[in-house]
């Protein structure tokens, strides 16, 4: 019987094409836009632009339709820093020099057809006097030809030049592309050199959107005068033109493009938002930045009434060097907050101050958007996850999320027409908490605060520290005592749940059966630093003396082939085969006693003991993804007839958040599989751990004999079902599958022809055999042994000729890797 189903995408319910798949791609994929957005780019070269021209040049970019670059008229001189560009057509000297051959081009071609109407003119003038009639009509008809011939040319060149800018800048330079960038090389490498320059420390993304000009001057002004010791920062004013021209309008684009034209720390940049609905909006569709590219670097979303400290850099830059690898981490505020708790009597009331400390903290929470600065790593996109995790809830914007009261308090400038009740940040605290994720806020003191807001009549500004402060002055009291306060950044700080209780340890991973939990976070936080020293991967496998041999073999497979996985992690329950793993040199041994699976209540398929196994064994994964952990499970009744590791890097490659395989009962294979630690794959592996926690439980298991048999719902079955067909579960919380050529990685009826499957010239070259669908070790074994797949002699030693016969070079891998990629986009057939 022939399988149809090949290498193919699994995402939101099984079909690659959905939106899941679409809003899942990769580590750090944009967001999608939730609302179409219709958006102007005024190009401001530093101290080129002020009074009227400004204004001529803000006006321009209001017009509606596609986005547009707009180069300001009578620029003057050179610009000299503070231009900016769409990404990819960053300013070089090229890109000057371009703009003037094409200003040159253009007086030459406007000379020449003077010239040459002034002439077809007095030839047409012979003509009609009769003197010459032959010889004139030949010249004008030449000039004719000559002067539509050079309209034509410069047409042909505007266009073509016109279309590469808009292409972003590959190739020539771009004519809406001319600057050069403050404080670096010029680039050199004459016309043509369109090299992009080096991506800033910081973009500072300002939400405009008050009606006048003095909070944004005062915003900007405190941007400017902060301490950023050397480093380039970009500032992009996102101006909130929704309506049209409305009452100060004029005055607030002067007040943008003066502040941009001022810029001195690196590139600035002014955006009109044409019809996004109020803050809601502005800020989620800020996400993608410049035409539709994310921002470079890390951002930092300020609200136009706030005004940061001289140190607010400073402190950002430390947090991030503290806090960046903290997988717990959703991002960073400016402002402190006041951390809540319900009293008896039912009231929320801030902690007192001795409880918080004087340091640096974490809060499942978001109660201001004054500063925010959200995270983005390798693995990790907070912001552009959360867009798309708001977007699947938008049936309910109606109505408030459910956190604590004053977290969603609704405040009339945060509400915009598309029907959302409560501000964006009310969702963000119920989105970090179904992510397990913590804010860090500065000290929460007035000494700690890096940024304030100016806020009037707003209820939410009461849980921020030193909110409300005086419009009067340039810079507050609070910022200038900043500047001389607390910067402690614990390597261990508080961390306290959205209701005010302190949690311990990290949170997700492991779960608890009869009020124990089942696994130990020390042996976890050692495979978490075993992992570190390969670049924060492991391959890992759990083993027990009952498959002692088993691994034994394995590794006979992969050393003999050349082809060992990184970092392979034995997580041993029993202590003969924690010894004799020991001794395995280039692989560490981690000896997880807590876990009783496989002891004395069996380890074949079905008994109490096996499930209890596979139970601490998707707990174990689940707590070292939540760690930040890229992990490549594996089981060792595998046979490798090929290194696998290029085909799933190639599926990685392609943004997966996960790369499996999918067995003959159309299920996801359970032992062979790349998790990346994205939020997308903790938040499906806590909800693997919870449901496989609650299948053991009721089936009582633990009152069962050790050679009992029973089916229970499990991690295989679990992840299937939400992965591939639950579609409520993928469209909340979307997760990238990519599975690997079924043809190629086969379970264990490959070993029985007869059944009909793996019927294909592919399949009878696999990649990866998992030893399976046959149920007890022994038996195992004899199968392998009968296909020449058992690679251990007897007296423990490696049976290289029979890894010779079996295994596949890596050239032939590389090919084969080519072959499958062809098959499954339909190029070639097997």
């Amino acid at each position: 019987m022939q399988r149809p189903l090949s290498a193919r995408t699994m995402a939101g319910g099984g079909g690659g094409d959905g939106p899941a798949a679409a809003a899942t791609m990769g580590a750090s994929p944009p967001s999608p836009p939730l609302v179409t957005t219709t958006a102007a780019t005024a190009v401001v070269p530093s101290g080129a632009m002020t009074g009227s021209t400004a204004t001529t040049a803000a006006a321009a970019t209001a017009t509606a339709g596609e986005e547009t670059l707009s180069v300001a008229a009578d620029a003057g001189p050179e610009p000299s820093s503070g231009a900016t560009y769409p990404p990819g057509a960053e300013p070089t000297s090229a890109r000057v020099e371009m703009w003037r051959l094409v200003a040159t081009v253009g007086r030459v071609v406007g000379l020449a057809k003077t010239a040459a109407a002034v002439l077809l003119a007095r030839n047409l003038r012979t003509v009609r006097a009769g003197k010459s009639p032959r010889r004139a009509r030949v010249r004008a008809a030449a000039q004719l030809v000559g002067l539509l011939g050079a309209a034509l040319g410069a047409l042909l060149l505007l266009l073509y030049l016109t279309g590469v800018s808009r292409r972003g800048g590959r190739g020539v330079p771009g004519i809406l592309g001319a600057g050069t960038e403050r404080g670096g090389t010029l680039a050199t490498g004459g016309l043509w050199d369109s090299t992009p320059r080096q991506p800033p420390a910081l973009t500072v993304v300002a939400i405009v959107q008050r009606p006048y000009a003095g909070s944004l001057e005062r915003l900007v002004r405190s941007l400017s005068a902060a301490e950023y010791g050397g480093d380039v920062v970009d500032l992009a004013l996102w101006m909130d033109s929704r309506g049209g021209p409305s009452e100060g309008s004029a005055e607030l684009a002067d007040a943008a493009m003066a502040a941009a034209a001022k810029w001195p720390h690196g590139v600035a940049v002014v955006r009109h938002s044409t019809s996004a609905s109020g803050p809601y909006d502005t800020h989620l569709q800020a996400v993608p930045g410049t035409d539709g590219v994310p921002f470079r670097g890390q951002v930092l979303y300020v609200d136009d009434s706030t005004e940061v400290a001289p140190t607010y850099y400073t402190w950002l830059r430390d947090a991030r060097r503290a806090y960046g690898d903290r997988p717990d981490v959703a991002g960073y505020s400016l402002e402190s907050a006041r951390v809540v708790r319900r009293t008896a009597s039912s009231n929320w009331e801030p902690l007192p101050a001795e409880e918080m400390g004087s340091s640096s903290f974490l809060y499942q929470a978001l109660p201001g958007v004054g500063a925010f600065s959200p995270q983005d790593s390798k693995d990790v996109s907070v912001w552009s996850t959360f867009g798309v995790w708001l977007t699947a809830r938008a049936s309910s914007w109606y109505r408030f999320p459910t956190v604590p009261p004053h977290l969603v308090q609704p405040a009339s400038p945060f509400q915009g027409s598309n029907g959302t009740r409560a501000h964006w940040s009310a969702w963000f605290s119920v989105f970090v908490r179904d992510y397990n994720l913590y804010v860090v806020y500065p000290p929460a003191s007035l000494e700690g605060v890096h940024a304030v807001g100016h806020r009037a009549d707003s209820r939410r500004s009461s849980m921020l520290v030193a909110s409300g402060a005086s419009a009067g002055a340039p810079m507050t009291k609070a910022l200038h005592t900043a500047a001389l306060g607390s910067m402690s950044l614990p390597a261990t700080p508080l961390r306290w749940t959205v209701h005010g209780n302190l949690a311990n340890g990290f949170d997700g991973g492991g779960g608890v059966v009869d009020g124990s939990p089942l696994l130990s976070l020390a042996k976890v936080d050692e495979m978490v630093a075993t992992a570190k020293t390969a670049g924060g991967v492991l391959s890992m496998t759990v083993v027990n003396e009952v498959f002692l041999e088993t691994a034994h073999s394995w590794l006979c497979n992969v050393d003999g082939g050349g082809f060992r996985p990184t970092n392979v992690v034995w997580a041993t329950t029993d202590k003969v085969s924690r010894d004799a793993l020991s001794r395995v040199v280039d692989t560490s041994t981690v000896y997880l006693d807590e876990m009783r699976g496989g002891k004395s209540t069996g380890h074949d398929f079905g008994n109490p003991g096996y499930w209890r196994l596979m139970l601490e064994r998707t707990a174990l994964l689940s707590a070292l993804i939540h760690r930040g952990v890229r992990v490549f499970a594996f089981e060792t009744d595998q046979v490798w007839l090929e290194d696998p590791t290029p085909y799933i890097a190639s599926r990685l490659a392609e943004g997966a958040d996960m790369v499996g395989t999918i067995n003959t009962r159309d299920e996801i294979s359970g032992n062979f599989f790349y998790l990346r630690p994205t939020l997308q794959t903790r938040r499906l592996f806590d909800e693997i751990v919870r449901k496989f926690v609650d299948a053991y439980v009721g089936a009582q298991l633990n009152k069962k004999s050790a050679t009992s048999w029973t089916y229970i719902e499990n991690d295989q079955s679990i992840l299937t079902k939400l992965v591939l067909r639950n579609q409520t579960f993928q469209t909340a919380y979307p997760t990238r599958f990519e599975t690997l050529d079924q043809e190629r990685f086969v379970d264990g009826r490959w070993y029985v022809p007869e059944e009909g499957f793996y019927t294909s010239p592919a399949a009878r070259q696999p990649v990866v055999i998992n030893n399976n669908f046959i149920i007890g070790v022994e038996k195992k074994t004899l199968r392998a042994k009968q296909w020449g797949h058992w690679f251990l002699r007897d007296d423990g030693t490696c049976d290289n000729a029979v890894v010779a016969k079996a295994v596949r070079p890596k050239a032939a891998a590389a090919g084969a890797v080519a072959r499958d990629e062809a098959r499954a986009a339909g190029t070639t057939t097997r």
